[in-house]
């Protein structure tokens, strides 16, 4: 008996050596096929596999020694709608500095999944329990170096952010933001392997954050893309509802490349390896910035969470037109054909709500000439190439990160090539000229907009010529930097 027991114990210790012994990056791949495994069935927010999700990042959480944010526990709860109860989960490493520890450092990441729709698991593997995992072994790094940190590191996991950042924005309103001096954002970092690089969202929002991340980036080797600002409103994180209130912030992600919100995001397809070197990047990213003796907000925004637009904007556009020619005093017209635009579209801010838009194009227009032998039911092809160059005047609105927009204004154009098949003595007028109107949105960097021109002068010139006018019209879409 006491043989048995001798070894009972024996095999004890070397479970529990074994346990120990495990790498982070072990650690990593253990908590992914955990959350996203079928038996959590998708951690939709608010059902019961999202509370063992939760319960399993609390477990996690006591186990490396964080120590919650609040005196109640781990557990943030909140409701939306006054239906469904939802929980944030929110622990804290405190800073060592007398004065420092009482300013924060945000690390997050949303653990909830989109659940299960017609019969088939969304496990969210690389969205976003890459990111949970992440920031559980950063925690874990950043407990064992808590002695050389100044200020303060809340970690959360945010729930309900796959239904409109509810987790998030909720915390936002709970905290005091005069104390937090950056909000980071761990969302997708499964896929360095196809991503090949670690995109940083958001590096201008801090005094000499760009610094920062490549110094740390250079020393562990580190392929990173860094950005100003978030400019995507299709990939709105957990950082909005923070920077809408001045805080700044910092997404990260390895990009679109996994099967997000697609039912294969599965915990088998996830570089492990990747991961492993981007929690060691960020902990020491976390480090530098908690340990900072003066950091300071740059006190620029995202113009998608509300900042300054810029003041000049310039980015090719392209449009697909159409047009027809008019006769004012007749009581007929020609026919509509299509053609297209193509060229580059500024954009010159005059105040909050106005800015002055040019365009330089090149463009191929089509449109049908009543043929005088049988006006109303046999019709000429017109073809027509210029360069034109629209001006208007737009007046805009925004709010969301979009910017509504409508312009007045007029244009010039100048005739590379035209002709009206069957009539040579028809002279094209080689410049045109008129008034014209559009509207349209900008969301980030993308426009689209619809317009329409009208020719005021003659289409044609000579004598005797026919009293017409050119009316156009195109849909753009622009890419402005």
């Amino acid at each position: 008996m006491k043989t048995n027991r001798i070894i009972i114990t024996f095999m004890l210790l070397l479970v529990g050596s074994i346990t120990f012994a495990q790498t982070q990056q072990e650690r990593l791949t253990r908590h992914v096929y955990f959350l996203a495994s079928d038996s959590l069935q998708g951690r939709d927010a608010g059902t019961i596999y999202a509370d063992k999700a939760a319960r399993y990042i609390v477990q996690q959480f006591e186990e490396i020694g964080v120590e919650p944010y609040y005196k109640e526990g781990f557990y943030q709860p909140f409701e939306k709608y006054g239906t469904t109860t939802f929980k944030n989960i929110v622990g804290v490493i405190p800073g060592n500095d007398p004065v420092l520890k009482d300013e924060y450092i945000i690390i997050g990441a949303h653990y909830d999944h989109l659940g299960v729709k017609n019969d088939k698991i969304y496990n969210g593997a690389d969205d976003n329990a890459s990111g949970t995992a992440t920031i559980i072994e950063m925690a874990r790094i950043l407990k064992a170096r808590q002695s050389q940190l100044k200020r303060s590191v809340i970690v959360v996991a945010f729930d309900a952010e796959e239904d409109g950042l509810w987790g998030s924005n909720y915390l936002s309103e709970q905290l005091d933001l005069s104390k937090i001096k950056l909000m980071m954002s761990v969302d997708m970092v499964g896929w360095l392997h196809e991503g090949k690089t670690l995109r940083l969202h958001g590096a201008a929002t801090v005094k000499d954050g760009k610094k920062v991340l490549q110094e740390e980036a250079k020393k562990m080797h580190m392929d990173v893309t860094i950005h100003d600002f978030e400019t995507s409103v299709f990939g709105a994180t957990d950082t909005q509802g923070f920077a809408k209130k001045g805080v700044p912030t910092l997404y990260v992600t390895t990009g679109l490349k996994s099967p997000y919100h697609k039912p294969e995001d599965d915990a088998e397809l996830i570089d492990y390896q990747g991961m492993d070197r981007i929690t060691n990047y960020l902990a020491d990213v976390t480090e530098c910035f908690a340990s900072q003796t003066n950091m300071q907000s740059s006190g620029k925004i995202a113009a998608i969470h509300g900042g300054k637009k810029k003041a000049f904007e310039i980015g090719p556009t392209v449009a697909l037109a159409n047009s027809y020619i008019a006769f004012p005093k007749a009581a007929f017209n020609g026919k509509n054909r299509y053609g297209f635009d193509a060229g580059i579209a500024t954009q010159t801010r005059l105040g909050s709500n106005m800015a002055l838009e040019v365009k330089a194009l090149y463009e191929y227009l089509n449109a049908k000439y009543p043929d005088e032998s049988d006006l109303y039911a046999s019709y000429l092809p017109y073809h027509q190439e210029s360069v034109l160059v629209p001006v208007n005047l737009l007046f805009k609105a925004g709010g969301m990160g979009m910017d509504l927009s409508v312009g007045i204004g007029g244009y010039y154009g100048y005739i590379l090539k035209a002709n009206i098949k069957d009539q040579p003595d028809l002279v094209i007028n080689p410049n045109q000229w008129g008034m014209g109107w559009s509207i349209g949105f900008q969301m980030g960097k993308v426009k689209i907009s619809g317009e329409r021109r009208y020719q005021l002068n003659s289409l044609f010139a000579g004598e005797g010529a026919p009293n017409a006018r050119l009316r156009s019209g195109a849909f753009n879409i622009s890419y402005m930097f």
